[in-house]
């Protein structure tokens, strides 16, 4: 499968295709798309050395892990588990095996396996923040370690609002993930490094190279590529090490190495050398408040610029207000230019709900599909987890309707350390589930959270004192004004009259709401109603807000005054009156 799961075009990999289902007796078509699939590297398609080199059993060993992966993923009894850890274990030593293994399990059963190239490893690690353990030859997994991040995300895909809800969706999703973070120096300095050697070698014809040569020949360069590094020399030589102990070289004698995977092609490799494909690399896209009001955000700019101070300084914000006065829209926008860039990886949305436990939104114990359990961190630990590895960076999670849950119970011991004083090693405490004894976690000074809260809905209990505590609280008002009539005209071309003309209504029945003593300023109307969606045409304004009235604003008059339906009635009737 790696002959045509490799580094070529669509057109050549569906031909090889073809012909090996006709070789095969395969009757199912051949596939008009390979995206998401990961490819193998175009010079080590295959999984084994030529037969000089390889060792007698090496052909048994990978035919053993192909029918143990299929018994396996056919039955989850403890034998064929064992089975299958010892073939894969056993297989890790074959020449030219590396996360390739992940890779090839996959293609044989998508549904039933994890393939670990270097996309869907960044996007876990990034995306999903889950951790991959690395315990086996060469830095990659043991048995152990796979079928511990294949059950963990697994368990993951019964939930609804999780981004992924398969293996083949995963691997789609890391194939379009673009991590603004990949460039990072670290990993720029063993590119870089590795690259010289590449070309040193191709220049000379020879694989083998000394450290001072290199030096020689290449030093000026890196002094230019980073002019703020004071230990070049230093530097090259821990990455000449990092490569040795990645196999990429190898050391002959004093000063002396040898190039041991001289790809020299520019495919991209998501294979074995996948930490050294080239790197592209997303642009980051800055995020400001100049940028919130473009959007079309009606909030003054000088309170705008008060809401980022108050969240910087109290880690913890809520925006309330009456329904569509874009609360989910503004904390979002608010994410990025507290963080500077427009960066989805750092922002994370999650909506609380009656139904929502500790369990499910810091950590607890689930299914995995196969009668057994697994301890799975929720999505408050994995921003956790991601702050606390990039502590440079903000990180913010976004939890909307923060009311229709119980806040107190699903934050459990985290809404102590939420407090902007306690977000330090020394307050750290244990969680309710731990993965050992002894574990202590704490959160990050680089995460924040804001919550939204709608507080007309009348089903919800008040919010608890010890949750007020620690968060600030943001009202939000209805803004039907200039800047609302000036940005939806500029947009949408909507007649100045006709935006008049809502205006008014929509405010007179504002005044009706605020009025009558069952409901308050809390029930009116938001402008979100009447601001169209960015990218839709409106051809009639007239006739749009009409469809507005007829199937937003008028089922939430009615649900309003549910036992007064005449005066609901006579208010829509009041909004569309005339148009």
């Amino acid at each position: 499968m790696g002959i045509f799961n490799r580094g070529i075009t669509d057109a050549n990999r569906k031909t090889i295709a073809a012909e090996l289902a006709k070789l095969l007796g395969v009757d199912e078509a051949v596939p008009e798309s390979f995206e998401g699939i990961p490819v193998v590297n175009n010079q080590r398609s295959w999984f084994f050395q030529y037969a000089k080199e390889r060792q007698a059993n090496d052909i048994d060993t990978l035919w053993a892990i192909f029918a143990e992966a299929i018994r396996f993923s056919e039955s989850d009894n403890a034998e064929a588990r064992n089975d299958f850890i010892k073939a894969y274990d056993k297989t890790t030593n074959v020449w030219g095996i590396g996360w390739n293994l992940t890779m090839g399990l996959y293609w044989i059963r998508p549904w039933n396996y994890l393939s670990l190239d270097s996309r869907s490893q960044r996007y876990i690690d990034k995306k999903l923040a889950i951790q991959i353990d690395r315990n086996g030859p060469k830095g990659r997994c043991t048995a152990n370690d796979y079928l511990t991040v294949l059950e963990t995300v697994e368990a993951r895909f019964q939930e609804e609002a999780y981004p992924v809800h398969s293996f083949p969706e995963l691997s789609l999703a890391a194939w379009l993930y673009k991590d603004t973070d990949q460039d990072d120096e670290s990993k720029k300095w063993k590119n870089e490094v590795y690259a010289r050697i590449q070309e040193y070698c191709r220049e000379n014809n020879s694989a083998e190279f000394s450290r001072q040569d290199f030096l020689s020949k290449y030093l000026d360069q890196f002094q230019e590529l980073f002019p703020n590094n004071n230990t070049i020399e230093h530097t090259i030589a821990r990455n000449l090490q990092l490569l040795r102990d990645d196999g990429k070289i190898e050391f002959l004698a004093r000063g002396i190495y040898r190039l041991l995977d001289d790809d020299l092609t520019e495919t991209v490799s998501q294979g074995d050398d996948a930490d050294f494909e080239p790197i592209l690399i997303s642009p980051i896209v800055p995020y400001s408040v100049d940028d919130i009001l473009a959007d079309g955000c009606f909030v003054e700019r000088t309170q705008l610029e008060k809401l980022l101070e108050r969240l910087r300084t109290k880690k913890n914000l809520i925006l309330q207000g009456p329904p569509g006065t874009g609360k989910t829209w503004l904390a979002k926008r608010l994410a990025f230019a507290l963080i500077g860039q427009r960066n989805d990886s750092k922002v994370r949305a999650v909506q609380f709900h009656p139904n929502l436990s500790y369990e499910d939104f810091v950590r607890g114990w689930r299914p995995t599909g196969e009668g057994k359990l697994s301890l799975v961190d929720g999505p408050f630990m994995e921003m956790v987890k991601a702050a606390s590895k990039e502590p440079a960076i903000r990180h913010v999670i976004v939890i909307e309707e923060i009311n229709r849950g119980n806040p107190a119970q699903i934050f459990g011991e985290m809404l102590t350390l939420l407090e902007a004083d306690k977000r330090t090693p020394t307050e750290a405490l244990e969680l309710c589930y731990r993965r050992k004894d002894g574990e202590l976690v704490f959160i990050p000074d680089n995460l924040y959270v804001i919550g939204t809260m709608n507080i007309a809905d009348r089903s919800l209990a008040l919010v608890d004192l010890a949750l007020r505590r620690r968060f600030a609280f943001i009202d939000l008002e209805p803004r039907l004004g200039k800047t609302w009539h000036d940005w939806v005209q500029g947009k949408f071309g909507i007649d100045s009259e006709i935006l008049s003309e809502i205006e008014k209504r929509i405010l007179a029945l504002n005044e009706e709401i605020a009025a009558d003593t069952s409901l308050g300023r809390q029930f009116r109307i938001g402008h979100s109603y009447v601001t169209p969606p960015l990218g839709i045409p409106i051809s009639d304004a007239r006739e749009w807000f009409k469809q507005v009235i007829e199937t937003e604003i008028g089922p939430l008059l009615d649900e309003y005054w549910f036992d007064v339906r005449d005066k609901a009635n006579k208010a829509r009737q009041r909004l569309t009156e005339g148009l």
